[in-house]
C-alpha cells in the first residue's frame, strides 16, 4: 500500500510539473473523456481511460482503485480536453516499439519498474502519421542511447524522435504529455 501511495504521489508531482510547463488552466473547466482515445499498453495493445470529471475548482481526483488498475494493465489515466494542455498515461511495455515523433507534445516519463534501452534524436526517414501530429517509423539512425531504469525521469521535447529500442525487463512508466 505504501508503494502505491508513493507511485501516486510521483504521478501528482509529474502532473504539477506538466501544468507549470504549459499555459494556465481555467479553474471552472470540466474535464471530459473521449472513450475512443487509446494509448500504448501491454504488448502495445490499446487501453481506454475511464470517464473523468473535474470538480468546480478544476481539481481532478483519481481514487486508489482506479490508479491501481491503471498501473496493473497500463492505461490512459487522463486524456485531457481542449481546456487543458496535458494528458496523463500509464504505460507497460514487454517489447520494443516503433520510433515516435510527437509534433505537438513534450513527453515527461517517470520509470516505475523495469529497464529499457531508449534512444532520442537521430534521423528518421519516411514513417506514417497515425493520428494528427503523431508519426511512427520502424527505426532510426543515430541518436543518443540511454538505459532507463526504475526511478529515472526523462523529458522529450516535441518533434524529437524517440524509441524504446530494447526492453531488458518489462517496463512500466507513466507519462505526462504536455502540449
Amino acid at each position: 500500500m505504501l508503494e502505491l501511495a508513493k507511485k501516486f504521489s510521483y504521478l501528482v508531482v509529474t502532473v504539477v510539473i506538466a501544468s507549470a510547463l504549459g499555459a494556465p488552466q481555467r479553474a471552472a473547466s470540466t474535464a471530459t473523456q473521449d472513450p475512443t482515445s487509446k494509448t500504448a499498453a501491454k504488448s502495445d495493445a490499446a487501453a481506454t481511460a475511464p470517464a473523468v470529471n473535474a470538480d468546480t475548482s478544476g481539481v481532478i481526483f483519481f481514487p486508489n482503485d482506479q490508479v491501481s488498475q491503471s498501473f496493473a494493465k497500463g492505461a490512459t489515466l487522463y486524456n485531457g480536453n481542449p481546456e487543458r494542455n496535458y494528458r496523463v498515461h500509464i504505460f507497460h511495455r514487454d517489447k520494443p516499439g516503433e520510433v515516435e515523433v510527437h509534433t505537438k507534445d513534450t513527453d515527461i516519463l517517470y520509470i516505475l519498474e523495469g529497464s529499457a534501452t531508449f534512444t532520442t534524436g537521430g534521423t528518421v526517414t519516411g514513417g506514417k502519421e497515425t493520428a494528427p501530429g503523431e508519426i511512427r517509423v520502424a527505426s532510426m539512425d543515430g541518436g543518443v542511447v540511454r538505459r532507463l531504469t526504475k526511478g529515472d525521469v526523462i523529458i522529450i521535447p516535441a518533434n524529437l524522435p524517440h524509441w524504446f529500442r530494447e526492453i531488458q525487463q518489462p517496463i512500466t512508466y507513466f507519462g505526462v504529455k504536455v502540449r
